[in-house]
């Protein structure tokens, strides 16, 4: 099912993604907006894109905007518009986020959060301050949702994303941001959030810049955040 060619069923009558381009570092990257319609009908709206009407209808469409979710410090650019068109619903983000304008209802880690949608799991990971993501499992589906966990540049993207990913071994190639992995350095924090999104039941995982990564997703983010890892893995 397709809402007015805005976004695209991962999971029929359950979760959308929508696709828009984005300039960062000098390269074209598209950056995915994930909906996950909740039991009672309510969205959870994931990284949001800009609200034009066209977008506000597609989401209208889906149910009520519930949940505006900042999933790092990063992807935050479309929270503040998307609040103002959606004054009903709460804005959950990381307090470290980049944007003055962003004004959170909530932490993350509230539990008010946690306990308003049990079939999503909040995992933050943990040791990567610099990117402060909390990562979601929607067990239901199987569905591992995330922003900067991962990336992958494919045939689908624009050509200065290609060029920079075949040359940073990033193309058809599942692994970190590249400035994700500038920043990170093992822990036993990082290693134990990791293990804990490695061991889930995970059938695909949705981020914010790749297409869905449905062959051996666990397996892949083994190996993309390999060199964050206990040695014994």
């Amino acid at each position: 099912m397709q809402v007015s060619n805005v976004f695209e069923a991962v999971i029929p009558n359950t979760i959308w993604v929508s696709e828009r381009p984005i300039w960062f570092g000098g390269v074209r990257l598209r950056s995915r907006t994930t909906v996950v319609r909740l039991p009672d009908g309510g969205l959870w709206v994931h990284s949001p894109s800009e609200p034009t009407d066209e977008v506000c209808a597609a989401l209208n469409a889906l149910g009520d905007v519930r949940w505006i979710v900042v999933p790092n410090r990063f992807h935050h650019l479309q929270a503040p518009a998307t609040a103002a068109r959606y004054p009903q619903a709460q804005v959950v983000g990381p307090r470290s986020v980049r944007n003055p304008n962003v004004r959170l209802s909530m932490g993350l880690d509230d539990p008010r959060f946690s306990q308003s949608i049990p079939e999503l799991t909040a995992i933050p990971l943990h040791g990567v301050p610099f990117l402060d993501e909390t990562v979601f499992f929607h067990r239901p589906s199987g569905s591992l949702i995330a922003a900067d966990l991962l990336m992958c540049a494919c045939a689908r993207d624009h050509w200065t994303w290609r060029l920079v990913a075949r040359v940073s071994d990033r193309y058809e190639k599942v692994r970190t941001p590249p400035d994700v992995r500038m920043h990170t350095r093992p822990s036993s924090a990082l290693n134990e959030s990791l293990e804990r999104l490695i061991e889930l039941p995970v059938e695909r995982i949705l981020v914010a810049h790749s297409d869905p990564i449905t062959v051996r997703p666990a397996q892949q983010l083994a190996e993309a955040w390999r060199f964050a890892m206990s040695k014994n893995r």
